[in-house]
């Protein structure tokens, strides 16, 4: 029943993280072509979202991890899995710098840097390439 449990927490996360994911690209692009800063009211929706985001990316490690030990023992699965960790462990340190990033620019009153911002976006997209890439070959049942 445990793996059951942890099997659909990890899903539920995937979701989660999805969902923010693809929306806040909207959100920021639908913002970056009007050339309009989010309203106050969009900047703290972003955040919450941002917290959210990053609440499933931890969910995703703890449940990852567990279900490695569990069903695997631990044991190395190759090549392609340890560059779908190291995928999942950039996107993890992307999201806490822009995480932290943007809880200080709102505690300030100012508007993210931009120019932080983007190649935190731009390395998470790259990161969750290579964490998709390596689960697809790591798991690759036929």
């Amino acid at each position: 029943m445990e793996i059951y449990i942890l099997k659909f927490l990890h899903f539920l996360a995937i979701f989660v993280a999805g969902g923010i994911g693809i929306g806040g690209a909207v959100i920021q692009s639908v913002h970056l072509k009007a050339k309009q800063a989010p309203t106050p009211l969009v900047g703290k929706s972003m955040q919450i979202l941002g917290i959210m985001g990053l609440g499933s990316l931890i969910i995703l490690w703890i449940t990852g991890l567990a279900l490695h030990g569990i069903i695997y023992q631990g044991v190395n699965l190759g090549t392609a899995f340890t560059v779908k960790l190291i995928g999942a462990s950039v996107l993890l340190v992307m999201s806490i710098i822009g995480n932290i990033h943007i809880y200080r620019s709102s505690k300030n009153k100012m508007p993210p840097n931009a120019k932080l911002m983007k190649p935190i976006t731009t390395i998470g997209r790259i990161a969750l390439v290579f964490v998709i890439a390596g689960a697809v070959v790591s798991f690759n049942n036929y």
